[in-house]
């Protein structure tokens, strides 16, 4: 007979850690301690090496604490934000704080058991890193550029304001520049063989070959291209309830937002360069198919040709398809 898991639930700040364990009586226990070396010890030594950490995504906030409970060697689970969410809502949980959000983690760790968490390598959270700040100045350059364009329709004179605001973006678009350079070297020594294979299919770009290796961690864990469009969200969803609702057939969008931003702008290169996805393309809007509808099967497409190059290892020739299982 197995022995019974000790789960402890982490509710991730800023600043602080709550925690709740059974402790060594056998007595559920919420504990707050410092977001800090002295709180990761301090929680080690409360809820015990053996225990099986559990907490959900935070952005950055949980990152130093994986990095140390990977380095002692503990068990832990770092599970996707909504999944903790829906499993508050499904308590009917009128009230929120720290502790029991904390104690929620815990109940979720003992009712789902969730997987131990496998830590990426040092280099994807570096180009991770990189690549969101890419994303943060390409904003920060589009909401410029649209404030120029504002001004220039005013009726008093903004001549002043419109020149600060070229400067800023001139000095924005050098920043992403290095950035992009900076990353392009990071994924090189990560896994050069892996971003050649991936440009290598016509339609996608030096940025959106990054964006793919960045959100598939390199095709860690990738075993059908099936997986690699439901994480992207681009895998279709029904809708329908007996004989009175009978929604569209749509995108989930249950997945990476940018990724899927970014395919759907080479699908707008593909359908005209990539000999395959021109095809797909006019044969779906002959059959009259709605033409962003025939771009969508555009980008899954793509990432079916990605898939099957990355794992064939094989770089792209349009003269012959690869075939995937």
């Amino acid at each position: 007979m197995n022995e019974k898991i000790n789960y402890c639930g982490i509710d991730v700040s800023n600043e602080t850690l709550d925690l709740y364990f059974k402790n060594k009586e056998g007595i559920e226990q919420h504990l707050q301690v410092s977001n800090t070396l002295t709180g990761f010890r301090k929680l080690l030594k409360e809820a015990g090496n053996n225990t099986h950490f559990v907490m959900e995504a935070t952005g950055v906030y949980h990152l130093n604490l994986i990095f140390f409970l990977n380095e002692k060697k503990c068990c832990f689970s770092v599970v996707n934000a909504l999944q903790i969410k829906r499993y508050i809502q499904m308590h009917l949980e009128r009230n929120k704080s720290d502790k029991k959000d904390a104690k929620r983690i815990y109940e979720y760790g003992c009712d789902r058991e969730p997987e131990k968490y496998t830590m990426p390598d040092s280099s994807y959270f570096e180009c991770r890193s990189l690549n969101n700040s890419i994303h943060d100045l390409t904003k920060e350059i589009t909401k410029f550029s649209n404030q120029i364009h504002s001004l220039k329709k005013c009726p008093f004179n903004a001549k002043k304001i419109e020149k600060s605001f070229l400067k800023i973006i001139k000095f924005l678009k050098e920043e992403k520049s290095k950035l992009e350079l900076e990353l392009h070297t990071k994924l090189v020594e990560w896994d050069e063989e892996t971003l050649h294979l991936i440009s290598s299919v016509k339609g996608i770009g030096k940025r959106s070959a990054a964006e793919i290796m960045v959100y598939t961690q390199s095709f860690k864990d990738m075993e059908s291209y099936k997986q690699l469009i439901s994480y992207a969200g681009l895998s279709p969803t029904e809708y329908r309830s007996g004989s009175s609702i009978r929604g569209r057939v749509r995108i989930c969008k249950q997945g990476g937002k940018q990724l899927r931003n970014m395919l759907y702008m080479c699908a707008l290169n593909a359908k005209k360069s990539n000999g395959y996805c021109r095809a797909l393309y006019d044969r779906l809007v002959e059959k009259g198919k709605n033409k962003k509808a025939a771009l969508i099967a555009v980008c899954n497409k793509l990432l079916k040709l990605v898939f099957g190059v990355v794992k064939n290892k094989t770089f792209y020739h349009e003269n012959f398809v690869v075939k995937i299982d």
